[in-house]
């Protein structure tokens, strides 16, 4: 008969699985994935958080490479995608924040990436890399992919890694009415002239800067 710690373990195993999509053979490789150094010192995840940020890195550039773009568009996407931030996100995303094994009361906000490479680690060892990618595509990129484009931020990116000057925006045109203003703005990037419109400055600049992105990529 299990006990209660036992018992409380095979819950965090199943919510767990159910979020991630990845049921496991090897359920010690899930627990471990999720036990915080507080808990035991010798059966922790920090090996497969090693193992896990490897994994992650080659499912994001294999995405990357399929979608296309320059080395250092693919370099600086990647970057973005595999730093703490989005790690910490897709972790809270799938509730791993409630499921981390600890020995204290605060693991600090690093424990969150560290877990999620953990767990995609697990899942490499356990089901091999397809089942990986798989897990890395459902609950990294797709986040990524609904999330709003920034693109005057992705507008830079690209010309930086082109070597050229950074995009000069002007406002050409203010109006409209108070309940529907209207703005018209420019931006100047590689030698070239692309105009926005919305209603205020800011959306503007982003139409902007979306106009030029379509153009120079295609």
């Amino acid at each position: 008969m299990k006990n209660n710690e036992e018992i409380k373990i095979d819950g965090i195993v199943c919510a767990v699985e159910s979020a991630s999509g990845y049921t496991f053979k090897n359920k010690k490789l899930l627990v471990r994935a999720l036990t915080h150094s507080s808990a035991s010192h010798t059966e922790n995840y920090e090996q497969l958080e090693f193992l896990g940020d490897s994994v992650i890195q080659l499912a994001v550039s294999k995405w990357l490479y399929d979608r296309g773009g320059s080395e250092g568009e693919m370099t600086a996407q990647r970057q973005k995608l595999v730093s703490h931030i989005p790690l910490k996100c897709a972790s809270e995303a799938l509730g791993l924040t409630e499921h981390i094994i600890k020995g204290v009361r605060d693991v600090g906000e690093k424990a969150l990436s560290s877990v999620y490479e953990a767990v995609a680690g697990a899942i490499f060892a356990d089901g091999g890399f397809k089942a990986a990618e798989k897990f890395v595509t459902k609950t990294l990129l797709s986040a990524h992919l609904k999330a709003p484009i920034n693109y005057k931020g992705a507008l830079q990116e690209y010309v930086q890694a082109h070597g050229r000057p950074l995009p000069e925006y002007n406002t050409r045109r203010s109006g409209g009415t108070p309940n529907a203003p209207e703005f018209v703005c420019d931006v100047l990037v590689c030698g070239r002239s692309f105009t926005g419109t919305g209603g205020s400055k800011g959306e503007a600049e982003k139409s902007a800067a979306k106009s030029a992105l379509d153009s120079l990529k295609h």
